[in-house]
């Protein structure tokens, strides 16, 4: 006996899961950070060191802070397509953001090269939301991966979301 499925029950996902990385260097070289401080107060300093046991790891704390602010703005991306249209969940390290979009005011997605400051490209899979709002699905240095996940979410799009037209 053979079942259908509804176009309506379709779901595809796409996510953008590189932000994990970061968040766990972050925790691990607080968390570093921490058992060495731990130890230089409990034994009185780092005898190598001396007088600039404190300054020295007062510096790296300001350094772990600031690196641990700054991953608070990367975030985790989910997107799943149905046929009513998007849902765009971002997961930060203390807050989640979802929103939900109609496919007929949804743009295709499309590839941009970027370039840093060191002159290294890499290239985006962008898509453009309603008010200005645009997420990344896909980054790397090869365009043909990210060209290809680019393809994949613009055939999905077609496919499982009614009234998607671009």
């Amino acid at each position: 006996m053979s079942e259908r499925v509804s176009r309506s029950s379709i779901r595809r996902v796409f996510r953008n899961d590189k932000a994990v990385a970061v968040w766990i260097f972050v925790a691990l070289s607080i968390a570093v950070l921490g058992c060495f401080t731990y130890l230089a107060s409990r034994d009185g300093g780092i005898p190598q060191i001396g007088r600039w046991t404190w300054p020295l790891l007062g510096m790296l704390w300001l350094f772990g802070a600031a690196a641990a602010s700054g991953t608070t703005k990367l975030r985790l991306l989910r997107i799943e397509l149905s046929a009513e249209g998007i849902e765009v969940r971002e997961r930060f390290p203390l807050h989640v953001r979802t929103a939900r979009y109609r496919a007929r005011d949804l743009r295709a997605p499309h590839v941009e090269r970027v370039v840093d400051s060191d002159g290294d490209e890499r290239f985006d899979c962008v898509l453009d939301l309603p008010g200005e709002r645009r997420v990344v699905i896909a980054e790397s240095a090869d365009r043909a991966s990210v060209q290809r996940r680019c393809d994949e979410l613009l055939a999905s799009l077609r496919a499982v979301c009614r009234g998607f037209s671009a």
